[in-house]
């Protein structure tokens, strides 16, 4: 065990770079207290090293959760919107309206539908009281 890092020789006897770096290094090694150096040190820092792996995994799937969540919700406010476009009395509004909805770039369902009046507006009564000017 006195010997943690060999030093390696060239073809000739003589060391190189590494080797003195090597040499360095195992000086430093054995200046530790035999605390530091005890076996149990890797084994912690592994556990410590998944520990952090799977929190950062964690973060990730959390994220993506709630992503879906957003789009899932995006998605079925677009589809009432849509529903309540259909919904109206004349022809015209409805096309108007469902126009208006349609006109909205689609890079974010998200952004796309909270911009909407007729959307955060959850009774269709809304559809009835202000009609889409034609």
């Amino acid at each position: 065990m006195d010997n943690v890092f060999p030093a390696f020789d060239s073809a000739n006897g003589t060391s190189g770079g590494f080797a003195t770096f090597q040499r360095g290094l195992q000086r430093w090694w054995h200046q530790l207290p035999a605390a530091v150096r005890a076996r149990v040190w890797p084994g912690i820092l592994a556990t410590l090293v998944m520990l952090g792996m799977l929190l950062a995994f964690h973060q990730v799937v959390r994220a993506a959760v709630q992503q879906s969540e957003l789009r899932l919700k995006a998605t079925a406010v677009q589809a009432e919107a849509t529903w309540r476009c259909h919904a109206m009395s004349s022809l015209g509004a409805s096309e108007s309206c469902l126009l208006q909805l349609n006109s909205v770039p689609r890079s974010d369902p998200v952004l796309a539908v909270q911009d909407k009046p007729w959307v955060r507006q959850p009774s269709v009564q809304y559809a009835w009281e202000n009609p889409v000017a034609e």
